[in-house]
């Protein structure tokens, strides 16, 4: 029986990112994705917090994003109507850690590094168009039945990690719920090739406003400016997208800033927002990371990046501990789910409801009380550290 030390499922970001730290530690590891390995072009996911940039710096993938990357010091939070806005500075984290910064780096890019880098570790078995159909624990080891064009295969390992998102097939099989919330109204994301920081005064790299309508964040990337921002549910023909690359949603939006500038779209994307952590992130010899164990809205840039830590600090507990009993890896699921719990759902679900507050009184007093703690330097710190996810990545104890 061919037994590998673990097998990882989805070569999404997360899973990359686990894949490569376990190898890096001596595991040796099969990964499996369903898809043929193609990584498109498509601008999401793209902030990057300074204890991921820490954790990319010990795989060695730090410098090409720092170099490659949209350097953002300073997040604005303003309003559409009103004048008064807030402004946060994360320079304040110089000694807190090596990295003082957020960065902006398109996901796709991310995945493409990842790749290349799991392609080089000599220990790494990638298998595409492996399809994880059933998951069975077994003594000592973990089966994977997969659907392959070749038909059924049977991969054996010790461990196994379910990265394989939001929709996890893994988590179902081991029948673990996945409760929470959803936001009531969805959200519509954007990219243009148009310089907003051209048309509208003093504007930061990253920058979230309230506004009438709802919700808007207007964030730099290498290639793009993305615009995401609340919009009431699809009922009519005013929600297509015009044939020259318009919506007229956004240009109802943006008219307080653009005027009468039309705004060509590169992107154009509707979704939901849900908050939802899976009542286990360990069932035996399998563990949950990222997005199959954990979900939150985008604002604020920290789903991904807690994905990339639920992967290292697993990596870190398990890979010396390949022949321990599953018991003893129990601390992963204590430590990441309560960091979910304490950390990324509050601060996400907090940051959406804010940015949805409609009605004036309320949207000025919400700038109110930023500018209060932006203006009050221990507050202004403390913020940028939660901003920031500095207190999100406990170290493991191995």
């Amino acid at each position: 029986m061919n037994l590998m030390d673990v097998a990882v499922i989805g070569a999404g970001p997360v899973g990359l990112a686990a894949t490569l730290a376990l190898a890096r530690q001596g595991a040796r590891v099969v990964l499996l994705e369903e898809g043929d390995g193609g990584v498109r072009t498509e601008w999401r996911g793209s902030t990057l917090h300074p204890p991921t940039l820490e954790i990319l710096s010990e795989l060695d993938l730090a410098r090409p994003v720092v170099d490659g990357a949209v350097r953002v010091e300073r997040v604005q939070y303003r309003d559409l109507e009103l004048a008064e806005k807030a402004e946060f500075h994360t320079t304040l984290l110089e000694g807190a850690t090596p990295f003082p910064y957020r960065l902006q780096f398109e996901q796709y890019k991310m995945v493409r590094l990842l790749h290349e880098a799991v392609a080089a570790q000599p220990s790494v078995d990638v298998r595409f168009r492996h399809r994880v159909e059933d998951v069975r624990q077994e003594d000592g080891h973990v089966a994977l039945e997969a659907e392959t064009s070749g038909g059924r295969r049977t991969v054996r390992a010790r461990w196994a990690v379910a990265a394989d998102g939001s929709h996890s097939r893994t988590r179902r099989l081991l029948d673990i719920a996945f409760d929470g919330t959803s936001h009531t109204a969805p959200s519509l994301v954007m990219a243009t090739p148009v310089d907003l920081a051209e048309h509208v005064p003093d504007l930061a790299p990253v920058s979230y406003w309230s506004g009438p309508h709802g919700r808007l964040s207007m964030i730099r990337t290498p290639d793009v400016w993305r615009i995401a921002m609340t919009v009431e549910p699809d009922t009519g023909p005013e929600s297509a997208v015009e044939d020259s690359g318009r919506d007229p949603r956004v240009a109802r939006a943006l008219r307080p800033l653009l005027g009468g500038r039309s705004l060509p779209l590169l992107q154009h994307q509707t979704y939901r927002s849900h908050q939802r952590v899976a009542s286990r992130f360990q069932r035996g010899r399998v563990f949950l990371v990222g997005d199959a164990a954990h979900i939150s809205a985008t604002t604020g840039g920290m789903g991904l990046n807690s994905g990339i830590h639920d992967a290292w600090y697993l990596a870190r507990r398990l890979a010396p501990h390949l022949d321990a009993d599953p018991a003893h890896i129990g601390d992963y699921e204590r430590v990441r789910r309560e960091v979910a719990l304490r950390v990324v759902q509050p601060a996400t679900d907090d940051n959406r409801r804010q940015g949805d507050l409609y009605m004036p009184e309320e949207r000025r007093e919400r700038l109110r009380k930023l500018r209060a703690q932006a203006d009050d330097p221990q507050a202004h710190r403390s913020f940028v550290e939660r901003m920031s996810m500095l207190d999100a990545v406990p170290r493991p104890v191995v």
